[in-house]
């Protein structure tokens, strides 16, 4: 498969068509109307580190994920995930709001189980919603109060939009109940991709639990799915543009993060129950993900 940018935030994106956006951290909300020109405009195909939802009132275009197509209309609702291939063209002109965030930002401000309670963010393909008035009304009067408290200047503005993006996402979870929107992977990487996935998120939650004692590796993955770990590494990096060492080093920082933010442990505590055997060791680790030593991330 063709590789393709990963782009790390809106903003890279963005800049990467010639279009400026602002972002302070991980989590940006904007009106569609300020993010493309008056022309019409089809995107290159590329896959996002972040995830994305779009409440559309007007305008019309579509979008590709994977090897699925969809229309674009008004009142149209959707979002789109981390590592798969995507495009958009716009035909007339979008009105309405983009969200976006990294799942290291939920993950780290949201004490819950991002696993459990979001799952639908983690590794499924969800097709459009097309709402109806008073449905969309709501999500749209919630993303307008989120461009608010996020264009503001509060103190506490990170936790106030995290709190707000938290409400939208139980909505966003009791539309698809309502709407049976999730669809089926049809090709075999894809599913590999999710199984792999699956696999990851239910170690380190099994790590946090202390049911587990180490974290696995791409040999033991590899074991579990029943496949050489060779082809699991070349699925994987093909597929999402990560390899699997990537994946569980975000996930490992994911977790550390939420505990650094939402916990009283100690740094030690934090160390020892991700698995490694010093602090030292998960403080060098740390610093060289973040940039921030596990002390100075806590403080700021």
């Amino acid at each position: 498969m063709k590789s393709h940018k990963i782009y790390e935030s809106i903003s890279e994106f963005f800049a990467s068509i010639n279009l400026e956006i602002e972002q302070d951290f991980d989590f940006t909300i904007h009106s569609l109307d300020k993010l493309h020109g008056e022309d019409p405009m089809t995107s290159p195909y590329f896959r996002t580190d972040y995830v994305a939802f779009l409440v559309i009132e007007s305008g019309k275009g579509h979008y590709t994920i994977d090897e699925n197509w969809f229309e674009l209309k008004p009142f149209s609702f959707y979002f789109t995930l981390p590592g798969h291939l995507k495009s958009f063209t716009i035909e007339e002109n979008w009105k309405g709001y983009m969200i976006t965030f990294s799942l290291e930002f939920l993950r780290s401000q949201y004490p819950g189980s991002v696993q459990h309670d979001f799952p639908f963010l983690l590794n499924e393909t969800v097709p459009v919603m097309y709402l109806d008035d008073k449905t969309f009304d709501r999500i749209s009067e919630m993303s307008t109060s989120m461009e608010k408290e996020y264009n503001g200047d509060s103190s506490f503005k990170k936790r106030i939009v995290a709190n707000q993006l938290v409400t939208f996402l139980f909505l966003t979870k009791e539309l698809l109940l309502s709407h049976k929107a999730i669809i089926s992977t049809e090709n075999r990487p894809a599913e590999i991709v999710k199984l792999f996935q699956t696999a990851l998120n239910k170690n380190l939650l099994d790590i946090v639990k202390g049911n587990a004692i180490h974290i696995l590796n791409v040999q033991e993955y590899a074991d579990e799915l029943s496949m050489h770990p060779n082809y699991l590494s070349n699925v994987v990096k093909s597929e999402t543009g990560k390899t699997v060492k990537d994946w569980i080093d975000e996930r490992i920082i994911s977790e550390a993060k939420s505990l650094l933010n939402n916990t009283n442990k100690t740094i030690a505590q934090i160390a020892y129950g991700l698995t490694f055997d010093d602090t030292s060791n998960f403080s060098r680790f740390f610093k060289k993900k973040t940039g921030l030593t596990p002390a100075k991330y806590r403080q700021s």
